[in-house]
């Protein structure tokens, strides 16, 4: 499959490439980030004939009319996201990005016949909300505006969108200021974490692999115009998350001096007013994808391999540097 991935260089992005990549597919990521800066989560990927990476702008309309053009891919996944906290910025960037990418999409699906038109799909991935309503930021409600836009845009253009729906992703290479991977990196570090709102907070846990898989089979298979719930069944609280990890640490990693890693955790607040988190049934997909997930404790096992991989990697080139 010729896919173009944009926002490849992010977390969910760097995933689906590396999957696509290792499954053989021509790959073009695209992605705002300056080539000069390595991205370690595709150093693999990086190496492989049919990877290609872009630098540029998805809100430059021109550009991404170009590139759909000239690359002619069979599936457009968009991922591109702002990581800017500016709400002006964050509206320019989810708003016009989604806009341009479904006007370009629309330009290059007119185009196609046949078959090439028949397989064309794009691919929009949207979060999953909380069963409790609860007051949105203004990052937020762009994303949710972008998300309406990708939708009723794509419907009142007969375009072949499909949309998946996921709440929260974990797995290796996982921006720090995210809760899983602020727990990990504590944890690993011996450092006391702290579970706000007594870590009644439920959210729906999903490994990156099994997302970045599920949204590779929607490009390939999925009814143009569905939308499937992308869940592994992992609706956990904060506290069992933190417990199950722990657990995983005694055994894997036991303390020296035989003090448990649940020791660490430090109960914070009141969970009344935790959020729920979202009802999820990933039936649809397993059925009419043909999506098969490894599940949660896979993926937290993968996840804690890496990480313990990476420290002790870490803590040897201190070690080296520190003799030198």
């Amino acid at each position: 499959m010729r896919v173009l991935v944009t926002g490849g260089c992010g977390f969910v992005g760097a995933a689906v490439v590396r999957l696509a990549v290792e499954r053989g597919d021509n790959v073009l990521n695209l992605d705002r980030r300056r080539k000069s800066i390595a991205v370690p989560a595709l150093s693999n990927a990086a190496q492989h004939q049919g990877y290609a990476r872009l630098e540029a702008d998805v809100t430059d309309r021109a550009m991404i009319r170009a590139i759909m053009r000239e690359f002619a891919p069979e599936a457009v996944i968009h991922l591109a996201a702002s990581s800017d906290d500016d709400p002006n910025t964050v509206v320019d960037a989810e708003i016009g990005g989604a806009f341009a990418v479904l006007e370009a999409a629309r330009q290059y699906y007119e185009r196609l016949e046949g078959e090439k038109r028949a397989r064309f799909r794009i691919v929009h991935l949207e979060q999953a909300e909380s069963d409790i309503p609860a007051k949105l930021t203004r990052a937020q409600a762009a994303r949710s505006a972008a998300a309406a836009l990708f939708d009723r845009w794509a419907r009142a253009h007969d375009l072949p969108l499909v949309t998946c729906v996921a709440g929260e992703a974990f797995g290796p290479w996982q921006a720090q200021s995210s809760f899983m991977a602020r727990l990990v990196s504590s944890l690993i570090y011996q450092q006391p974490f702290k579970l706000e709102m007594a870590g009644e907070t439920v959210r729906d846990w999903l490994p990156i692999r099994d997302l970045a898989a599920g949204l590779l089979q929607a490009a390939e298979v999925a009814p143009a115009q569905s939308r499937f719930d992308l869940s592994v069944g992992a609706e956990r609280r904060d506290i069992d998350i933190a417990e199950s990890i722990c657990s995983l640490l005694d055994e894997r990693a036991p303390m020296a001096d035989g003090t448990l890693w649940s020791s660490l955790l430090v109960i914070e607040g009141d969970g009344a007013r935790a959020p729920a988190g979202p009802m999820m049934d990933s039936r649809e997909a397993e059925l009419e994808l043909g999506w098969e997930p490894a599940g949660f404790y896979i993926g937290l096992d993968r996840l804690l391999t890496w990480a313990l991989a990476s420290h002790a990697a870490s803590q040897a080139r201190r070690t080296t540097q520190a003799a030198e």
